[in-house]
C-alpha cells in the first residue's frame, strides 16, 4: 500500500474564514501532505476551478480525490431526484476536468425512509451516475456516512447489484462505529472495493463516542491498515479531521501517527 497521506478539505479551517482553497492546499504541502482532497468550500467555484491545476503544480502535491455532499435518500421517491442526480453529474464533470479518476459520493437518508423502501430507489440514482461516471472515467466512491449507507452491508448492498468497476467504496475508518459496527469489520469487509480511504479517530466517553485526533482514539488503525493492505488498496489514506482540538496541532499529531503505523506493517 501507497504511504501517501492526503488530507480531506478540513472544516475547522473553512468555518472559521482561515483558508481559502488556494492557502488550504499551500498548508497541506507545507504539512507534508501528498495531495488534497477538494470539492468543496469554493468563493468562485468556476474562476478556482480553472486555477486549482496551477495551485497543485506550484505546491507540488496531487488532487488526491474529488468530493460532493449529495443525498439520493433525501429525494428518492420525489420530483427531485433530477436535479440531485444532475449534482453528482456536474462532480463527475468537474473532477474530470481536473484529472481527478475518483469522486466521492453519498447515498444518503431522510427521517421515515426505511431501508427496504429506499435501496433501490437510491440504487437506480447510483446506478445513472455510475454509468456517466465510466463515460467520462471517473470511478464513484460510495462512502459509509450514515442514512442508508451506514454500514458495510448497506454499502455493500449498492456495489454487489450495481456490479460495475466504476462504483467502489470509500472507506471511512471513523464512520462504521456510531452505526454499531465495529471499524475492523466494516474494513474487512469494504476492502477489497476501496478506491479512496478516509481516516478519523473516535474515543468512547460513556456511552457517546468523541471524534479525537488520530491516534488518541479507539480504533485500530494497524489492523485497518493491514487489512487494506493485503486486500490489495494502493490509493492514498486521506485524513478528515473532526475533532474539537485545533486543528494546527491535531492534523500534526494525527500525521505522525498514521505514519507510525505504517511503518508497523511495512
Amino acid at each position: 500500500m501507497k504511504a501517501s497521506i492526503t488530507i480531506y478539505s478540513c472544516t475547522q479551517f473553512f468555518s472559521k474564514k482561515q483558508m481559502t482553497v488556494e492557502s488550504f492546499i499551500e498548508y497541506a504541502a507545507k504539512k507534508g501532505f501528498e495531495g488534497v482532497d477538494l470539492g468543496y468550500y469554493w468563493e468562485d467555484k468556476q474562476k478556482e476551478l480553472t486555477q486549482t491545476p496551477e495551485w497543485l503544480r506550484n505546491s507540488g502535491i496531487a488532487l488526491s480525490g474529488y468530493i460532493v455532499g449529495n443525498n439520493f435518500g433525501a429525494v428518492a421517491g420525489t420530483d427531485k431526484v433530477k436535479e440531485e442526480i444532475e449534482k453528482v453529474k456536474l462532480a463527475i464533470d468537474e473532477a474530470n476536468q481536473l484529472g481527478s479518476k475518483v469522486l466521492r459520493v453519498f447515498a444518503g437518508g431522510r427521517e421515515g425512509l426505511s431501508w427496504d423502501e429506499g435501496k433501490d430507489l437510491i440504487c437506480n440514482c447510483l446506478a445513472e451516475c455510475t454509468e456517466y461516471g465510466k463515460k467520462k472515467g471517473v470511478i464513484l466512491a460510495l462512502e459509509d456516512h450514515g442514512g442508508l449507507a451506514a454500514t458495510s452491508d448497506q454499502v455493500l448492498y449498492y456495489i454487489t447489484k450495481i456490479n460495475s468497476s466504476f462504483l467502489r467504496v470509500n472507506v471511512d475508518i471513523g464512520n462504521f462505529w456510531p452505526y454499531g459496527e465495529e471499524p475492523i469489520k466494516g474494513v474487512k469487509n469494504t476492502a477489497p472495493y476501496a478506491a479512496m480511504v478516509h481516516v478519523k479517530d473516535m474515543k468512547k466517553v460513556g456511552e457517546k463516542l468523541e471524534s479525537v485526533p488520530v491516534g488518541e482514539g479507539d480504533i485500530d488503525f494497524t489492523g485497518c491498515f493491514k487489512i487494506l493492505k493485503d486486500a490489495g488498496y494502493d490509493g492514498y489514506l486521506s485524513l478528515e479531521y473532526e475533532a474539537k482540538e485545533d486543528a494546527t496541532t491535531g492534523i500534526e499529531k494525527s500525521i505522525k501517527h498514521i505514519k507510525k503505523c505504517l511503518k508497523e506493517i511495512e
